[in-house]
Protein backbone atom coordinates (compact mmCIF):
# COMPACT_ATOMS: atom_id res chain seq x y z
CA UNK A 1 0.00 0.00 0.00
CA UNK A 2 1.38 3.69 -0.43
CA UNK A 3 2.08 5.97 2.09
CA UNK A 4 2.31 9.97 1.62
CA UNK A 5 6.18 11.34 0.18
CA UNK A 6 7.65 14.05 1.18
CA UNK A 7 8.35 16.95 -1.55
CA UNK A 8 11.89 15.60 -2.11
CA UNK A 9 11.18 11.66 -1.74
CA UNK A 10 8.54 12.77 -4.77
CA UNK A 11 11.23 14.78 -6.60
CA UNK A 12 13.00 11.08 -6.62
CA UNK A 13 10.95 9.22 -8.36
CA UNK A 14 11.12 9.19 -12.17
CA UNK A 15 7.96 6.73 -13.55
CA UNK A 16 6.92 9.26 -15.90
CA UNK A 17 3.63 7.16 -15.38
CA UNK A 18 2.92 8.29 -11.56
CA UNK A 19 0.17 10.61 -10.98
CA UNK A 20 0.76 12.72 -7.54
CA UNK A 21 -2.04 13.72 -5.37
CA UNK A 22 -2.59 14.98 -2.44
CA UNK A 23 -5.88 15.88 -2.33
CA UNK A 24 -5.46 19.68 -3.14
CA UNK A 25 -3.63 21.90 -5.47
CA UNK A 26 -0.42 22.54 -4.15
CA UNK A 27 -0.79 19.96 -1.08
CA UNK A 28 3.28 18.93 -0.12
CA UNK A 29 2.57 15.61 1.21
CA UNK A 30 1.55 13.48 -1.82
CA UNK A 31 0.89 9.74 -2.46
CA UNK A 32 2.23 8.87 -6.08
CA UNK A 33 0.05 5.75 -8.36
CA UNK A 34 -0.53 4.69 -11.58
CA UNK A 35 -4.33 3.68 -12.22
CA UNK A 36 -7.22 3.36 -9.88
CA UNK A 37 -9.61 6.60 -9.22
CA UNK A 38 -7.81 8.83 -6.83
CA UNK A 39 -10.25 8.40 -4.17
CA UNK A 40 -8.77 4.46 -4.08
CA UNK A 41 -5.82 6.33 -2.68
CA UNK A 42 -6.43 8.98 -0.68
CA UNK A 43 -8.97 10.32 1.72
CA UNK A 44 -10.30 13.73 3.45
CA UNK A 45 -11.59 14.66 7.18
CA UNK A 46 -12.94 17.67 8.22
CA UNK A 47 -12.28 18.27 12.10
CA UNK A 48 -14.59 20.70 13.54
CA UNK A 49 -14.40 22.61 17.38
CA UNK A 50 -14.99 25.43 18.80
CA UNK A 51 -14.37 29.16 17.02
CA UNK A 52 -12.67 30.28 20.13
CA UNK A 53 -10.52 28.02 20.51
CA UNK A 54 -7.37 27.59 19.12
CA UNK A 55 -5.35 24.97 17.08
CA UNK A 56 -1.98 24.89 14.87
CA UNK A 57 -1.10 22.43 13.00
CA UNK A 58 1.35 20.97 15.05
CA UNK A 59 -2.23 20.35 18.01
CA UNK A 60 -3.75 18.39 15.40
CA UNK A 61 -0.79 16.40 13.80
CA UNK A 62 0.32 15.73 17.48
CA UNK A 63 -3.23 14.04 18.66
CA UNK A 64 -3.43 12.14 15.59
CA UNK A 65 0.20 10.70 15.72
CA UNK A 66 -1.01 10.11 19.60
CA UNK A 67 -3.40 7.63 18.40
CA UNK A 68 -0.37 5.40 17.17
CA UNK A 69 -0.14 6.06 13.47
CA UNK A 70 2.42 6.36 11.43
CA UNK A 71 3.67 9.95 9.53
CA UNK A 72 3.79 8.11 6.29
CA UNK A 73 -0.38 7.61 6.32
CA UNK A 74 -0.46 11.14 7.03
CA UNK A 75 -0.89 14.50 4.17
CA UNK A 76 -1.20 17.51 4.64
CA UNK A 77 -3.06 19.58 7.48
CA UNK A 78 -5.18 22.75 6.86
CA UNK A 79 -6.44 24.72 10.07
CA UNK A 80 -8.42 27.17 10.14
CA UNK A 81 -10.51 29.19 12.85
CA UNK A 82 -12.95 26.84 14.12
CA UNK A 83 -12.36 23.96 11.80
CA UNK A 84 -8.81 21.46 10.46
CA UNK A 85 -8.92 19.48 7.21
CA UNK A 86 -6.88 16.35 7.43
CA UNK A 87 -5.51 14.35 4.00
CA UNK A 88 -4.83 10.66 4.92
CA UNK A 89 -5.27 6.93 3.38
CA UNK A 90 -8.24 5.69 3.18
CA UNK A 91 -7.90 2.53 5.44
CA UNK A 92 -7.39 4.89 8.57
CA UNK A 93 -10.44 7.22 7.84
CA UNK A 94 -12.87 5.34 10.13
CA UNK A 95 -9.88 4.08 12.87
CA UNK A 96 -9.28 8.37 13.33
CA UNK A 97 -12.93 9.44 13.23
CA UNK A 98 -13.59 6.93 15.70
CA UNK A 99 -11.01 7.85 17.73
CA UNK A 100 -9.90 11.22 17.75
CA UNK A 101 -11.90 13.21 20.08
CA UNK A 102 -9.71 15.66 21.52
CA UNK A 103 -6.43 17.99 20.38
CA UNK A 104 -5.35 19.12 23.80
CA UNK A 105 -7.73 19.89 25.66
CA UNK A 106 -9.89 20.75 22.67
CA UNK A 107 -12.88 18.55 21.96
CA UNK A 108 -13.32 17.79 18.18
CA UNK A 109 -16.23 16.42 15.47
CA UNK A 110 -14.72 14.51 13.25
CA UNK A 111 -16.32 13.79 9.90
CA UNK A 112 -15.20 12.30 6.33
CA UNK A 113 -15.97 14.49 3.39
CA UNK A 114 -15.23 14.63 -0.58
CA UNK A 115 -12.25 15.66 -1.45
CA UNK A 116 -13.60 17.98 -4.09
CA UNK A 117 -14.46 19.37 -0.35
CA UNK A 118 -11.14 20.44 0.83
CA UNK A 119 -10.29 24.12 0.42
CA UNK A 120 -7.92 25.13 -1.73
CA UNK A 121 -4.27 26.02 -0.31
CA UNK A 122 -3.69 29.69 -1.68
CA UNK A 123 -6.52 30.50 0.72
CA UNK A 124 -4.28 30.37 3.74
CA UNK A 125 -1.90 32.78 2.13
CA UNK A 126 -1.86 35.76 3.19
CA UNK A 127 -0.02 38.33 0.09
CA UNK A 128 2.80 40.47 1.32
CA UNK A 129 4.23 42.97 -0.72
CA UNK A 130 7.97 44.19 -1.00
CA UNK A 131 11.10 45.53 -3.35
CA UNK A 132 14.69 43.81 -3.41
CA UNK A 133 17.62 44.91 -5.09
CA UNK A 134 18.04 41.77 -6.98
CA UNK A 135 16.56 38.11 -6.86
CA UNK A 136 19.28 36.88 -4.62
CA UNK A 137 17.93 34.14 -1.84
CA UNK A 138 19.57 36.29 0.69
CA UNK A 139 18.13 39.52 0.21
CA UNK A 140 14.73 37.84 -0.57
CA UNK A 141 15.17 35.93 2.83
CA UNK A 142 15.40 39.38 4.59
CA UNK A 143 12.41 41.11 2.65
CA UNK A 144 9.96 38.38 3.23
CA UNK A 145 10.92 37.36 6.66
CA UNK A 146 11.66 40.74 7.94
CA UNK A 147 15.19 40.58 9.36
CA UNK A 148 18.90 42.15 8.29
CA UNK A 149 21.13 40.76 5.21
CA UNK A 150 23.77 39.59 7.80
CA UNK A 151 20.60 37.38 9.87
CA UNK A 152 19.18 36.14 6.54
CA UNK A 153 23.21 35.26 6.06
CA UNK A 154 23.22 33.37 9.37
CA UNK A 155 20.03 31.33 8.45
CA UNK A 156 21.65 30.29 5.06
CA UNK A 157 25.05 29.10 7.24
CA UNK A 158 23.20 27.26 9.54
CA UNK A 159 21.53 25.07 7.07
CA UNK A 160 17.91 26.14 8.52
CA UNK A 161 16.70 27.59 4.69
CA UNK A 162 14.86 25.27 2.18
CA UNK A 163 14.61 26.22 -1.44
CA UNK A 164 11.43 24.29 -3.11
CA UNK A 165 12.27 22.00 -0.72
CA UNK A 166 15.76 20.92 -0.75
CA UNK A 167 17.81 22.62 2.00
CA UNK A 168 20.13 25.65 0.62
CA UNK A 169 22.68 27.44 1.67
CA UNK A 170 23.85 29.84 -0.86
CA UNK A 171 22.87 33.22 -0.38
CA UNK A 172 23.48 34.35 -3.94
CA UNK A 173 20.96 31.56 -5.51
CA UNK A 174 18.67 33.34 -7.95
CA UNK A 175 14.96 32.90 -7.06
CA UNK A 176 12.06 32.84 -9.40
CA UNK A 177 8.31 33.58 -9.44
CA UNK A 178 6.59 30.72 -8.01
CA UNK A 179 9.72 29.32 -5.82
CA UNK A 180 8.76 28.12 -2.01
CA UNK A 181 11.33 29.54 0.46
CA UNK A 182 10.61 27.46 3.96
CA UNK A 183 12.91 28.51 7.08
CA UNK A 184 12.90 26.08 10.38
CA UNK A 185 11.34 27.68 12.96
CA UNK A 186 10.17 30.60 11.13
CA UNK A 187 7.90 29.73 8.27
CA UNK A 188 7.15 29.34 4.79
CA UNK A 189 6.97 32.20 1.99
CA UNK A 190 5.52 31.88 -2.04
CA UNK A 191 6.80 33.91 -4.64
CA UNK A 192 3.79 34.99 -5.68
CA UNK A 193 4.85 37.48 -8.63
CA UNK A 194 7.91 39.27 -9.83
CA UNK A 195 7.16 43.09 -10.45
CA UNK A 196 8.87 45.85 -12.49
CA UNK A 197 11.54 47.75 -11.24
CA UNK A 198 11.18 50.77 -8.99
CA UNK A 199 12.43 54.70 -10.16
CA UNK A 200 15.27 53.29 -7.97
CA UNK A 201 16.11 49.96 -9.76
CA UNK A 202 14.31 47.39 -6.89
CA UNK A 203 12.43 45.33 -7.82
CA UNK A 204 8.72 44.56 -6.79
CA UNK A 205 7.74 41.21 -5.49
CA UNK A 206 4.67 40.15 -4.06
CA UNK A 207 5.25 37.09 -1.15
CA UNK A 208 2.23 34.15 -0.17
CA UNK A 209 3.01 33.95 3.30
CA UNK A 210 1.84 30.37 4.49
CA UNK A 211 -0.77 30.99 8.23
Amino acid sequence: MNNFLTPAQAAQERNPNLKFDGGFAEAERVVAYIDGLREKHIAALKLSFRTQDELTHRDILGAVLALGLDRRVLGDILVRPGEAYLVCLPHVVEFIAENLSKAGRVGLRVQQIALNELPALHKNLREQRGTVASMRLDGIIAEAFNCSRGAAEELLRQGLVRLNHEECCKGTRLVKEGDLIAIRGKGRVKVLEVGSETRKGRTWLVFGVYE
